[in-house]
């Protein structure tokens, strides 16, 4: 009878592991395992020539790299408050500022020759290491996911997640279903002719730094072409 009860037991921790949550469930499972308050990151951010044909015409099976592209970013962040980005020529060149402390912000380029959009410079994965819901929430609308409908997705080589968001719209995100670790965020960027080109942002290789997980790699793609990759160089967390 005890045996019989124990494997009851794990038959059901086994059930709630992969049952659906609410946004409200999710949301308080994500808070868990936030620990940082404050942090800086470095990263270093390559681009890439996603749709460049060779001399055959053809798209090669490797995106090619832009090496003159190439920048670093420097990242101050105090959870639920200030995010400070500082993207950098690989000379150290300051070539935008980002400030964001509450409802002020600030997003300029300060070079003539290269120009950077707010979409270009934000660190998608930090807001997803906050212990407020209100900065995940933000980070969904950002890349315009604004249901919180939360539902199983098996992806096309049978793994499977849990999604944030309508699949039908283009704008979702994937999480482990165990972990809660975001995978991939999806969008749709619309074109004048009324086409789109698919954009997913995939989180990968995670890391545990002071007992918290981060992705130490970062890849962008267009229709599932690489775009641009930020690899986490250094990361410290800040006492003040």
């Amino acid at each position: 009878m005890i045996l019989f009860f124990g494997i009851l037991f794990n038959l059901g921790n086994t059930a709630v592991a992969y049952y659906p949550l609410t946004w409200d469930d999710l949301m308080f499972q994500m808070e868990k395992r936030m620990s940082w308050r404050r942090a800086k990151m470095e990263t270093v951010v390559q681009v890439f020539d996603p749709f460049v044909k060779n001399a055959d015409g053809k798209i090669p099976a490797q995106p090619t790299e832009l090496p003159a592209r190439r920048f670093n970013q420097v990242i101050y962040w105090k959870d639920g408050e200030v995010l400070v980005v500082e993207t950098q020529s690989e000379k150290g060149e300051l070539l935008h500022f980002y400030y964001e402390n509450n409802t002020d912000l600030l997003s300029l380029s300060l070079s003539d020759n290269r120009t950077f959009s707010t979409e270009d410079v934000l660190p998608r994965q930090l807001r997803f290491r906050s212990r407020f819901e209100k900065e995940r929430g933000k980070a969904l609308r950002e890349l315009g996911i604004v249901s919180k409908e939360v539902a199983y997705h098996i992806r096309d080589d049978n793994h499977v997640f849990l999604r944030i968001g309508n699949l039908e719209s283009g704008h979702f995100a994937l999480l482990d279903p165990k972990t809660y670790e975001l995978s991939s965020l999806h969008n749709r960027l619309w074109q004048e002719d009324g086409s789109w080109l698919d954009l997913t942002i995939v989180f990968k290789k995670y890391k545990t730094y002071r007992w918290q997980t981060y992705p130490k790699i970062t890849e962008y793609y267009l229709d599932k072409r690489l775009f641009k990759r930020m690899t986490v160089s250094k990361i410290r967390t800040l006492s003040r």
